[in-house]
Formats: structure tokens, C-alpha cells, sequence
């Protein structure tokens, strides 16, 4: 390839970076220029009308849009008490926007609501107590809020917030113990197996990449439109599997049993769950197996790892990122099986699914927690350092904070529809895009990436400029 072949390439390169364009873009010079800020949006999904919240310290700054992103209403108010830290879910009507925050601990309540038409918002502080049930997760679909959680009986149940901004009950489901007694097991719950006040259960964004840290989880919840998943991984026996459409609230309980090793015992266990799949993993210095099943527990694909020989399904080379025995060197590659395999199994093993240009990009690998002993802590939806209230409505966000960030170890393999093995390189995904644009900005804050009408933006506001911008990618 010649000097002017490779320049060449280098400008399209830069070029396509360069050549998103913002669908909309707004001033705001009221706010600092030195203070880091917080954004999310609201997407109303019948009207495709979008809400963005810029957050500076207490204030709030609202704007509305509609399906054109035509500004409709803008006004500035105050955030609600900062012991209600954690932004929950949204409800949407007419003329008035509902956000559910709760406490740290999950046992107090108030709703902020934003009225576009009279430009003011109320802070509810609502009358409402769990009681001895556990909170599991809020659920947004077609604008309504459902709130998930479990009692000591091992019961589901399901609320609907009102108009009235009060919980009605939508159904309860029961926890099958014919097929697993969880009250034997060390009394755990099946939604805090380390038996702790609070939940434990992962988000996970099935369109967009996410990091091995997520999906590591031993507890999930996925979303697809009206179906909801919540799987846990329950030690010795297999994934215990919720499947909730939120159309007509019917459900069903399945138990997907874990893998034998063909070499010896496995030590580690882990899952993914899609509408039409339901893909594990399971690993020992010794092997991994990893099975693709539909979706009542049949294989129909298995790809195997010996830790002497080579894995002739991988498309990327072993990689392991974060700290490594090397000062100053946070990423390198493995060459051995066996190192892999020792690394995967000596923490929290776990897989990511992501299907784009009609082939599924696979990664495999584990995460093992390090304390880095830093001020920076990752939270429900954005990265945060001494903000008073964390976003927790957009796993989508989350996940690409997540994958920015990762420190796991891990290889990436391409399959085709039919989960054949397909040689070559890995194409670059949506949030490496967004990562490049976003190197090129030395005064950006309020980061946000979510979706609306079914189209992935990327938000954020130049701090030099005092411009907020959204830009697509895909």
C-alpha cells in the first residue's frame, strides 16, 4: 500500500469522525463553565416528544422537544431533596413528566414533576412503604412505570404508579418451589443471595455493547420492548429464568440446568438471556464450554477451550485489561489458554451478546473487582465523583460507561445467524464510535447516550462553548 493510498484512508477516517452531525444543538450561559454536570433524557415513546434535564449541583434545566427537535417548552426549577439520590423511572402524560427517586436504601419515595405547560415543577414526597418486601427494579414501557418487588414468601409482585402518583398492584408472581427451595438454602433470597438489605440485579441494554463487569452479575434483568427477563444464577444447580410480557403481565419460570465439564468439575457459572436464546458459559483452569441453546434449554451450538490447546473460535486476540503485573501497563495480551482460563476462574465469569451487520459478536471472559482506592465510583447510570443524585434510568448510558472502563479478560468471536464461526476482523461497534468522536472535545460534561425512537444518540455539553449538542450514531 503507497504513501498516498494510506493518506488517503487516514482522511476518510477522520472525515467520518468528523461528519456526524448534531441533530440539535442549544446554548445555555446561565450555567458555570467550571462545574461538571449531569444530563438525562426522557423519551416519550407515543409522541417521540424528548425530554433533556441538565443537572448543575441543585438546579435543573428542562427542556422539551418534539418529534422533530423543535424546542417546545424550556424552563429552569429546582432538584429534589438530596436524600432522594436515585432517579428511579418515568412516568409520562399529557401535560406532566414523573420522576420516581427513592433513597439509597430503597425504602423512601418522592416523585419530581415537571409541568411544560406552567413551566414549574412539585416535589411529592409519597406515602408509600414496602414493608418487609425487597425492591427489585422500576420497568418503563409505553410511558408507565412498573415497580418490581419480592416478599419473604418468595412472591413477585408488580405496581403500576398512578396518576395520583400512588402503586396499584398489576399481579404477583409466585416462585415455583417444587424446582428450587429457596428457604433451604441458606435462607436466600432469589433477588439478594448474599443475603443483603437491597437488590443486586444488573441492567442490562441488550442493543448496545456491554462490558464482561455487567453481564458478569450473578443477577440480571434484560429488556426487549414488552418482554422482561430476570435471571439468577443459583450455585449448583442452574439459572433460574422470569420472563414477564408486560402487555398482558402472563409470565413463566424456567430452570436452565448448568453444564458438566467433559475434563472435570467446572468451578464457574454464568449466562445470557435473549427472546430467541439462551446462551452459558461455564469454565476451570482446566476448560470452558460454551453452549448457545433456544430457548427452552435445547443446544443447538457448543464451542469448547482446552487450556493446551489453541482456541480456534476467537477473533481478537486474549486480552486483559485494567491493572497487570506490569507498572503503568493496563492492557496486554495473552497468547496461553491456560492463562486465560486461570484468570476466567478465579473471578466472576461472564459473556456479552451484541448482533449487528446480521452477525453476533460474542465476548467471553471473567471480571475480578479490584479496589483501585479512588474517588471515582461507577453508579446506575453515569460515572460520578461527589454528584448528590445518580441517574439510574438509562442502562444504556451505564453500559457505555461500563465498556469504556472495563477491566476484564476476555477474547471477542463473530458467528453468523446460524452461530457458524466466521473468520476476520471484529467491525468496530457503535460505542468505540462514540469514544473517537468524544476524544476530539477537551470541555465536555453532562455525557449521556440512550436511545430514542428506536435511534442511539450521544449528548453532551461543551463547557467552552456553553453548547449542549445530541448527535446519532449507529
Amino acid at each position: 500500500m503507497n504513501k498516498i493510498t494510506v493518506l488517503m484512508l487516514l482522511f476518510l477516517s477522520v472525515f467520518s469522525m468528523f461528519s456526524q452531525k448534531a441533530v440539535l444543538s442549544f446554548k445555555n450561559e446561565d450555567v458555570s463553565r467550571k462545574t461538571s454536570k449531569d444530563a438525562f433524557t426522557l423519551s416519550n415513546t407515543v409522541t417521540n416528544d424528548l425530554t433533556i434535564l441538565m443537572v448543575e449541583r441543585k438546579d435543573v434545566y428542562a427542556y422539551l422537544f418534539n418529534s422533530d427537535f423543535e424546542l417546545q417548552s424550556e424552563f429552569q426549577t429546582e432538584l429534589i431533596k438530596s436524600k432522594y439520590d436515585q432517579a428511579l423511572g418515568f412516568k409520562l402524560t399529557d401535560s406532566q413528566q414523573h420522576i420516581l427517586f427513592s433513597n439509597e436504601k430503597k425504602t423512601q419515595f418522592a416523585v419530581l414533576t415537571l409541568d411544560f405547560k406552567t413551566k414549574k415543577s412539585t416535589a411529592t414526597e409519597l406515602d408509600f412503604d414496602f414493608n418487609n418486601e425487597l425492591f427489585i427494579e422500576a420497568i418503563n414501557y409505553k410511558n408507565k412505570l412498573y415497580v418490581l418487588s419480592s416478599t419473604s414468601e418468595q412472591v413477585i409482585i408488580i405496581r403500576e404508579m398512578t396518576d395520583a402518583l400512588g402503586f396499584k398492584t398489576v399481579t404477583r408472581i409466585p416462585i415455583n418451589h417444587d424446582d428450587v427451595n429457596l428457604r433451604e438454602r441458606k435462607s436466600y433470597s432469589s433477588f439478594s443471595f448474599a443475603g443483603t438489605l437491597k437488590t443486586n440485579i444488573q441492567k442490562i441494554d441488550p442493543r448496545v455493547p456491554n462490558a464482561i463487569e455487567q453481564t458478569s452479575r450473578a443477577n440480571k434483568m434484560y429488556q426487549y420492548d414488552n418482554l422482561v427477563f430476570l435471571t439468577f444464577e443459583i450455585e449448583d444447580i442452574g439459572t433460574l429464568a422470569f420472563t414477564i410480557n408486560f402487555d398482558d403481565f402472563s409470565h413463566s419460570t424456567k430452570i436452565y440446568e448448568y453444564p458438566t465439564g467433559k475434563l472435570g468439575d467446572l468451578k464457574r457459572y454464568n449466562s445470557y438471556m435473549s427472546p430467541e436464546y439462551f446462551y452459558q458459559i461455564a469454565s476451570s483452569r482446566d476448560e470452558m464450554r460454551f453452549i448457545i441453546n433456544d430457548i427452552s434449554g435445547t443446544p443447538i451450538k457448543e464451542f469448547f477451550v482446552k487450556k493446551d490447546a489453541h482456541i480456534t473460535f476467537k477473533n481478537t486476540p486474549i486480552i486483559q485489561e485494567g491493572a497487570t503485573a506490569v507498572p503503568f501497563v493496563n492492557r496486554r495480551e495473552l497468547e496461553e489458554s491456560s492463562k486465560y482460563l486461570r484468570k476466567i476462574s478465579t473471578g466472576d465469569l461472564g459473556l456479552t451478546v451484541l448482533f449487528q451487520d446480521n452477525h453476533y459478536y460474542i465476548t467471553l471472559g471473567g471480571n475480578k473487582e479490584i479496589s483501585t482506592g479512588g474517588s471515582m465510583m461507577m453508579t446506575g447510570g453515569m460515572v460520578t465523583a461527589g454528584t448528590t443524585h445518580v441517574v439510574t434510568i438509562n442502562p444504556t448510558h451505564y453500559s457505555y460507561s461500563s465498556y469504556t472502563s472495563s477491566k476484564s479478560t476476555y477474547f471477542t468471536s463473530k458467528f453468523d445467524s446460524d452461530f457458524n464461526h466466521v473468520k476476520g476482523k471484529v467491525s468496530e461497534n457503535v460505542f468505540e464510535k462514540i469514544k473517537k468522536f468524544s476524544h476530539n472535545y477537551k470541555y465536555i460534561t453532562a455525557e449521556d447516550v440512550f436511545f430514542h425512537h428506536n435511534q442511539l444518540y450521544y449528548g453532551s455539553f461543551d463547557l467552552k462553548n456553553a453548547t449542549y449538542s445530541l448527535v446519532p450514531f449507529k
